[in-house]
């Protein structure tokens, strides 16, 4: 395999190791993943593994960064850029489907259940990185909105966690159960549902066109 020389070609190379990384663990589970594996999947020597990852931890760390922080910074820029709590709400809800049905997202939130009790170290990383700066980007948003009279809300923080439950719920029924036919759920629909009654529940004020 010839030596990356521009950055671009290292990006690339880099990309392709993580996506590679992504295949591997899903499919043997981190435990059972070999850096021999991943080099295959990558067509690249395991040399080569570590001239970008120190350890199979470090390369699993930034599997889960590259495949959470995006899609964390768009719904950060999503809730920054509404106009109004309601209509950050019907942002993220009409944006969580995409993230189940078309990114790697639900698959890293099942492989980080069956990992996390030999690898705890792992998913409190993850916790830190990604769930806690989701957490907090929503309790400000409904914070701010409950300051300026908008919602009615007691605790931000616990109203910020029934936000995202049946978002974590919907994730994780779509890669365990939805391998039959009649398992499968109406997302759009069920989003829709839920920023519907959560706007009711917060007493969102919804302006009417004229």
């Amino acid at each position: 395999m010839q030596r990356a020389r521009t950055d671009d070609a290292k990006d690339e190379r880099r990309q392709a190791l993580l996506s590679a990384a992504l295949e591997v663990f899903v499919e043997k589970s981190f435990a059972a993943a070999r850096m021999d594996d991943i080099a295959r999947a990558a067509s690249l020597s395991k040399g080569t593994v570590y001239l970008y990852f120190s350890s199979k931890e470090d390369l699993f760390e930034a599997v889960l960064r590259n495949v959470a922080l995006p899609k964390v910074e768009h719904i950060e820029n999503l809730m920054r850029d509404a106009p109004s709590v309601g209509e950050a709400l019907d942002g993220i809800g009409l944006f969580v489907p995409h993230l189940i049905r078309e990114t790697a997202l639900p698959r890293i939130i099942k492989l980080l259940i069956s990992e996390s009790g030999m690898f705890p170290e792992i998913v409190q990383s993850y916790r830190e990185d990604v769930l806690d700066r989701l957490l907090g980007g929503v309790t400000g948003l409904l914070a701010r909105a409950k300051a300026a009279g908008e919602i009615e809300v007691g605790d931000p923080a616990l109203a910020a966690r029934l936000v995202a439950a049946p978002i974590a719920f919907s994730a994780l029924w779509s890669v365990v159960f939805e391998t039959v036919p009649e398992a499968r759920v109406d997302i759009d629909a069920l989003m829709a549902m839920h920023v519907t009654h959560l706007k009711r529940a917060l007493g969102v004020i919804e302006e009417v066109s004229a």
